[in-house]
């Protein structure tokens, strides 16, 4: 009996401590972790068996603007606080969404209107503490002087001025509480046009306190079975496991799972997606963290969808903003349209009259769904279909797809008359919509009516069915017509981890797990709507403030 127990003891440290070695590996092709750089710890069964290859005060696992946020704010306010910082991918600053995404912040000089603002986003959404935006609006607050103590100046950026239209939810409550800063993308110098770029020039200036390692995945987090602490991790380095020895904690800042197809499915109920900016968010760090126990938030919470086409082949994804759908519309394999495909927005629209409930327009993939903003779950396959005219005036963007923009949505300007979906192997044409729907595999008589019925709404000006704006619509009249295929697209996910105002990740009773903390999308604070450049801002904010309770530990 006393040989079982033993027994059954070291089998409880290798699944409650040991066994997080191999959690991420759950996610990774089923492929178990690389042999251990020090091979005793292949050998090892507990926690006290590790040898560390490598200790550091804090780890810090992703190198998006989260990560470098946080080691930043642990370079220059922690002293002699040593950083390591993983970064997944072959890029210094990150795969994720934050050297690809826009790098505009918030910044405010009233916190507290700010927070009015934020929790009036949450609406109903009453399982995200109210506290947790309340930390946000007091980081934005911090934002401005924060980066100039770093060296940003206000040349350096353009700012849109408080209250000058640039809030997503301009109806509610306190919308013009905050201004909007962003990098000037054409600054001389290169290290100065992105938030990203700025924050890992700073980083550089401290390569004694911080060492930065790319392609270089976690793979684990160790946990001590008994308090449950974080005691360092495991991430693969030319193809060995290094075990990081954490001395004071772990904060986890590797982006969501927008390019893991299972999870997509799991949590957002898409056959297939299209990730806009993302390359390796594969919802790694979600498995590890979820073999400590933590509870997860916003898991069905994201930024999108919209649709955008897919090559013929299927073997291709249009760039982001590739199709203009003000000059066409958008049907489903039963040849109907199904929801208002205009994906412009009016959210910027200062002084827009009548209540949110009657709004249009879409705001990073919220739309109006019954007179609330939701997350659309759009359809596997659908089509946009659009005519000669349509194509004349950039429907399909093709090459000059740098120039669309949300904004410039509501613009008809002719495009480049070379640019061709069917010789680039996107869309399909005929001179007739029966020929056409019969290329797409739609039933002919309804794809006919939908056209019939479109065009009669476009010469009344008025979309019955779905309420699309009357400046931005468009008949399908002039041959040839043209369809391309799409499929749903999205910017990024918001659900992981669940963390409180200290950054903390918690576990599935709501207390701390201890030594570990998170920053950016990884388990973001947004639950609904949300609010454009806050993805940024709470990388900032949080970054800092995990690095600030790392470095108060003693």
């Amino acid at each position: 009996m006393e040989q079982k127990d033993m027994v059954s003891r070291r089998n409880f440290i290798k699944t409650s401590g040991m066994a997080a070695l191999g959690a991420a590996a759950l996610g990774l092709a089923g492929c178990g972790p690389k042999p251990a750089q020090n091979a005793a710890n292949d050998a090892a069964t507990s926690v006290a068996d590790i040898s560390w290859d490598e200790e550091y005060d804090v780890v810090v696992v992703g190198a998006g603007a989260a990560g470098l946020a946080t080691a930043v704010a642990m370079a220059t306010e922690g002293g002699d606080n040593t950083t390591l910082l993983l970064e997944k991918g072959a890029t210094p600053i990150g795969s994720g969404n934050s050297p690809v995404c826009s790098g505009s912040f918030h910044i405010t000089e009233d916190p507290d209107a700010f927070a009015v603002y934020m929790k009036a986003m949450l609406g109903g959404m009453t399982a995200t503490p109210a506290s947790v935006y309340e930390t946000y609006a007091r980081g934005a607050a911090e934002n401005w002087d924060w980066l100039t103590g770093l060296g940003m100046t206000e040349d350096d950026v353009k700012i849109t001025p408080q209250g000058d239209g640039k809030a997503e939810w301009f109806e509610l409550e306190n919308s013009d509480s905050f201004s909007k800063c962003q990098f000037k993308s054409d600054n001389a110098d290169e290290n100065r046009q992105h938030i990203s770029k700025f924050l890992s020039t700073v980083l550089d200036e401290y390569p004694e306190q911080v060492t930065r390692k790319t392609n270089a995945p976690l793979t684990a987090l160790v946990q001590d079975p008994e308090t449950k602490a974080v005691l360092g991790g495991v991430y693969e380095d030319k193809g060995k496991s290094v075990y990081a020895r954490a001395r004071k904690g772990v904060v986890m800042t590797c982006g969501g799972f927008e390019n893991d197809p299972e999870m997509l499915q799991d949590y957002l109920s898409f056959e297939r997606m299209h990730a806009a900016g993302a390359s390796l968010n594969t919802g790694d760090g979600h498995r590890i963290c979820a073999k400590l126990g933590a509870g997860m938030w916003h898991m069905n919470s994201f930024a999108g969808a919209w649709s955008n086409g897919i090559s013929l082949d299927g073997e291709k994804t249009m760039p982001y903003r590739s199709l203009k759908k003000a000059l066409g519309i958008v049907v489903g394999v039963n040849g109907r349209r199904f929801y208002q495909e205009w994906e412009g927005t009016t959210m910027f629209t200062k002084g827009e009259e009548g209540p949110l409930s009657l709004h249009y327009g879409c705001r990073h993939g919220h739309q109006n769904f019954g007179g609330e903003w939701r997350m659309l779950p759009l359809p596997d396959k659908q089509w946009f279909v659009y005519d000669s005219e349509g194509k004349r005036f950039g429907a399909y963007m093709g090459k000059d797809v740098i120039n669309n923009t949300l904004q410039n949505q509501t613009e008809k300007t002719e495009i480049d008359p070379t640019i061709d979906a069917v010789a680039d192997g996107y869309a399909l044409t005929a001179d007739t919509i029966e020929e056409l729907a019969a290329l797409m595999e739609v039933p002919v008589d309804e794809l006919v009516n939908t056209v019939n019925v479109w065009n009669a709404s476009c010469e009344k000006g008025v979309d019955e069915q779905f309420h699309r704006p009357s400046d931005q619509m468009a008949p399908v009249s002039t041959p040839p017509f043209f369809a391309i295929p799409c499929i749903p697209e999205i910017l990024n996910t918001d659900g992981g981890p669940r963390r409180n105002e200290k950054a903390q990740i918690l576990d599935v009773d709501g207390e701390p797990i201890p030594n570990l903390y998170s920053s950016g999308e990884f388990g973001s604070i947004w639950a609904a709507k949300y609010q454009g450049s806050g993805n940024i801002t709470e990388c900032m904010v949080f970054g800092r403030i995990a690095a600030r309770e790392l470095i108060a530990k003693a």
